[in-house]
């Protein structure tokens, strides 16, 4: 018999549980001539993004290379990327005009940044995604530090060691946390001419507490543990703006800012969003039961799978399922039990959807968690969150890895060495900011916001 041509789109948490299931099982790889293809040649552990942004855990420690698990598990791996699908040809487009046919494919491409169409907000903040964008605000916290020190003003280092966090999901409160303890426990004792009030991280966020998907209790807890170790919350108001260094707000007020790094939300990309199907608000594919997409008339379209962040899987009650980690983990290993069990002739049953909680790392010193209706927070939640993503990690090599990141920051400091070069890191305006008050009064291109973080917007009033 030939075999059928299983087309995986996406190396993430879904697309990779998917591939693993159909490698495991002798009958699947008889079946389905596996291609699995994805921009990047190694799998992400995206929740744990956060403590690389500080040094908390080493950079390759939460990558794994999917060529190794393609070599593995008998089937074939492409590092490229899909630049269109035709659902009526079946068969989707790749960088560099290759063609590739399907019989049946699954859409598991992941999401990107949503700016909500906030004028400036793509050009003047730094998305929080990729490992990247992790190095990319290590490399910068570090290089600013570097600049304070040297600063001859108490203005100048508040200016340069001020950061904005635009969005106070789950990503946005634990890169705050992370960097506020990089700061006070490692960063602030090596810099003698910086003092705590030189550094300063504010978040923002629409809603009226951090975290709306969590508990209230825990929204609470995890608004008095940032307010504690210094961070500034504005609630109740969102960006409607961002200029360089300033971010103004629905109320009039504005936010000065050096960095200012965007968390607010992620949408399908526009290979998902163009294609023709049924759509939700935020771009998200509808799927049935099978996890397949719905066509514009709402009938679902035969062997074509969509998963993860780019799926909207109808919950009881009429809203979808979240955009987490733990729901594409949920779908992917669904759907490669189906997969298999086509492949032995045996009929899947439907997708059911179980939340079964969350989990905030706040730094090492406390996180947040709900499981199975239980909620936990203190010393007790981080070790619970350090033991439940080591259990999760892909392969040994980096469950061991990560293991002893762990052990060894609870005894010692961050790793705060720069690696990446300034011009990665800084614009050329930043680079070649005065310094000195000498250039200040010989008219040197010093950035000067007002001292205080939230201000009125004059141009409004006037």
């Amino acid at each position: 018999m030939q075999k059928k041509r299983l087309l995986i789109l996406g190396g993430g948490f879904a697309g990779l549980d998917v591939a693993r299931a159909v490698g495991r099982s002798k009958a699947a790889r008889a079946y389905w001539d596996t291609l699995l293809i994805d921009k990047e040649n190694f799998f992400q552990f995206n929740p744990l993004l956060p403590a690389v942004a500080v040094g908390a855990v080493e950079t390759r420690h939460i990558v794994y290379p999917l060529r190794d698990m393609a070599l593995h598990r008998q089937i074939r791996f492409f590092k490229n990327k899909a630049i269109r699908i035709d659902c009526s040809r079946r068969e989707v487009i790749l960088h560099n005009d290759l063609v590739v046919p399907y019989d049946a494919l699954v859409i598991a491409v992941g999401s990107v940044t949503n700016y909500y169409g906030v004028p400036g907000a793509q050009e003047h903040t730094r998305p929080f995604k990729t490992i990247v964008d992790a190095m990319y605000v290590r490399a910068r916290i570090v290089e600013l530090f570097e600049m304070a020190e040297q600063a001859e003003t108490a203005e100048q280092r508040r200016e340069l060691l001020s950061f904005v966090i635009v969005g106070g999901g789950i990503t946005g409160v634990e890169v705050a946390a992370e960097m506020t303890d990089m700061a006070l426990d490692t960063l602030l004792p090596k810099y003698p001419s910086v003092t705590r009030s030189d550094f300063s991280v504010t978040v923002i966020e629409v809603g009226d507490r951090v975290i709306p998907a969590a508990l209230p209790q825990h929204s609470a807890y995890v608004r008095r543990y940032l307010e504690r170790r210094g961070v500034k919350l504005l609630l109740g108001h969102g960006a409607v703006r961002v200029e360089p260094k300033r971010i103004h707000l629905s109320d009039g007020t504005s936010v000065a800012a050096f960095t200012t790094i965007w968390t607010a939300g992620v949408h399908p990309p526009d290979l998902v969003r163009r294609l023709p199907v049924t759509h939700i608000k935020d771009g998200r594919v509808r799927v049935d039961e099978s996890l397949r997409a719905l066509s514009p008339e709402g009938t679902p379209i035969e062997d074509v799978f969509v998963m993860g962040d780019c799926a909207a899987a109808a919950l009881p009650g009429g809203s979808y399922q979240p955009v987490l980690a733990q729901t594409a983990i949920a779908m992917g290993s669904y759907l490669g039990e189906a997969l298999v069990r086509r492949a032995e002739g045996r009929s899947a049953r439907p997708f059911r959807f179980h939340n079964t909680g969350y989990i905030i790392s706040l730094g090492k010193h406390s996180s947040v968690l709900e499981l199975f209706g239980v909620p936990v927070s203190g010393k007790l939640a981080w070790l619970m969150w350090a033991g439940a993503y080591l259990i999760k990690m892909v392969g040994f090599r980096k469950q061991l890895e990560v293991g002893i990141d762990h052990l060894t920051h609870l005894f010692f400091e961050h790793d705060f060495s720069q690696i990446l070069n300034r011009r990665q890191v800084l614009s050329d305006d930043e680079l070649n900011l005065s310094l000195g008050t000498a250039g200040e009064r010989a008219g040197g291109d010093t950035i000067r916001p007002d001292p205080t973080v939230t201000t009125r917007d004059t141009a409004r009033t006037s």
